[in-house]
């Protein structure tokens, strides 16, 4: 049933010597928060209080546990397999190169996009002052040039080497979070108003806003971050020890400061402003600061406007260094052209990986000329993979029962279907036509795979592995055009809903059963 070539890949796919083992454990701490604290405290509470209004606060909730369900889940495999790219190569693991292949595709986006979500944040705060950069929807000609130019700078930092990038981010993930959490002391003392979070009703725009919120404003991809130091496994002194604890430690950090973000939102919008447009109504071109000018608080603002450049810039630095070892890591396994695999000796990092990336990432800026318009795509394919890895979790569960692991993921049992059915929900929240758009997306994606399956030699078996996959993935696209989530309402709400997560549990169980057995 299984071709030994795949075994001896497993026990042989090592990563290039040149990678240096120099992250300690602050260091992996970092690069995971400030890929949390990044434009996502920005924007995120903002759009979610127009979707859901004080609801929004279930939304974050909510996307916490998804959030947890990943960490607990990756914990367990980044201690088996500490490799660059991990998160195309668990799949590898568990069902072949199908599988992983459409994961490694479908992590190089949301990577390449981030650096340019990143930056679209800096122009849209920094607008106030240069109007000139964005017209209030999207950015100027202008602002994108400027855009570009800060996805340059994240990259060149990059090449510098991994202690170098290290040192830079260390700082700049201290001083960031000053910002928001000064944010959180100074609205709660001074502008804090009870009464906005029932003034309204607490939940104004029904039960489905909550998903909404979930789904589109930002929240997902606010907690996406936490993750990088899984593909950066390979450079971690002692990743399958420290990996994890860094994991589910950010995970709580981060869930304390969206939820409180969240809340001194809600609560500091003034009363008079909310009796006039409600929360649908609220228009702020660079939210919070717009918020403390609001309320008065102009002097704090202006940190703020300095905090929006900072931590965008912070993300997208970290966010670099991840995607470009996702790159590496396709480069490796011969998805992508083998001289991406190269790591330089001198800096220790995937030089060829950096500079291909960059290319795309301003390509990026082209089509989604705003934060709001890469998000959604985003979130889907990076939810994408974490549908898959808790199955890949299970299969390796059965089929590696003596693989050192250092954690282990609690009731797993009950943890991996929830988190692949949550998963699927949440892309199915995402709606029409961004899915559709996804699904187009992977299906390119199969091209490339088709192209070089026969130059890879793998075992045609691997296709029959990987056929649930393929499944899942036009389930979710029909689903969310028939359904009631920018699709054709066909299948009226709560039953599109409950369709996707029953379809979901069903699929996973495919999924399981469908591993490759060593």
């Amino acid at each position: 049933m299984v071709k030994e070539s795949h075994v001896s890949t497993l026990s042989l796919d090592p990563d290039v010597a040149p990678y240096r083992r120099e992250l300690t454990f602050w260091d992996l701490v970092f690069v995971s928060i400030t890929g949390v604290v990044g434009s996502g405290w920005l924007f995120g509470s903002y759009n979610a209080a127009k979707i859901a209004g004080p609801a929004s606060l279930i939304a974050w909730v909510i996307g916490g546990i998804v959030v947890l369900l990943g960490a607990l889940i990756n914990g367990e495999l980044v201690g088996m397999f500490p490799r660059a790219g991990g998160a195309m190569r668990y799949p590898l693991y568990s069902h072949g190169s199908l599988v992983a292949f459409l994961i490694g595709w479908g992590s190089w986006i949301p990577g390449a996009a981030g650096a340019a979500t990143e930056a679209a944040a800096v122009i849209q705060y920094a607008s106030s002052y240069l109007p000139g950069l964005f017209n209030g929807t999207t950015m100027t000609p202008e602002g994108v040039l400027v855009a570009a130019a800060l996805v340059v700078l994240f990259t060149y930092i990059n090449l510098l080497g991994i202690r170098f990038f290290a040192r830079i981010n260390g700082p700049i993930t201290v001083i960031k979070l000053a910002v928001p959490i000064a944010t959180i002391i100074i609205l709660l003392a001074t502008s804090f108003h009870a009464s906005n979070l029932t003034s309204h009703g607490f939940m104004p725009f029904h039960i489905k806003s909550i998903f909404l919120a979930l789904a589109t404003s930002g929240i997902v991809y606010a907690y996406l971050g936490s993750s990088g130091p899984l593909e950066l496994a390979a450079e971690a002194k002692n990743p399958s020890q420290q990996i994890p604890r860094v994991l589910l430690m950010v995970v709580g950090f981060s869930f304390l400061l969206y939820t409180l973000l969240q809340l001194v939102f809600l609560g500091a919008v003034p009363p008079s402003l909310l009796a006039r447009v409600n929360w649908s109504g609220l228009s702020f071109n660079a939210p919070f600061a717009n918020l403390l000018i609001a309320v008065n608080l102009v002097w704090f603002s202006y940190f703020l406007y300095a905090d929006a450049i900072l931590s965008p810039s912070g993300t997208a630095l970290s966010g670099t260094a991840v995607v470009s070892r996702i790159v590496y890591a396709l480069g490796l396994e011969g998805w992508a052209p083998k001289f991406l695999a190269h790591v330089s000796e001198k800096t220790g990092v995937p030089t060829r990986a950096l500079l291909v990336n960059l290319l795309f990432s301003v390509f990026f800026l082209l089509p989604f000329p705003s934060w709001q318009a890469l998000v959604g795509v985003i979130v889907t394919c990076a939810l994408f993979i974490r549908l898959v890895i808790p199955i890949s979790h299970m299969v390796m569960r059965r089929t590696l029962p003596d693989q050192t692991r250092p954690f282990r993921t609690p009731w797993a049992k009950i943890v991996s279907p929830l988190a692949t059915m949550i998963s699927a929900l949440i892309i199915y929240w995402v709606g029409w036509p961004i899915n559709g758009q996804v699904i187009l997306f992977f299906a390119v994606g199969l091209v490339f795979y088709a192209l070089s399956f026969r130059k890879q030699g793998w075992p045609l078996s691997h296709i029959s592995h990987g056929i649930w996959f393929l499944v899942f993935m036009g389930f979710l696209a029909v689903m969310s055009w028939l359904g009631t989530y920018g699709g054709r309402h066909l299948i009226a709400a709560p039953w599109d809903s409950l369709g996707v997560a029953a379809g979901a549990l069903v699929l996973w169980g495919w999924g399981v059963a469908s591993g490759i057995a060593y």
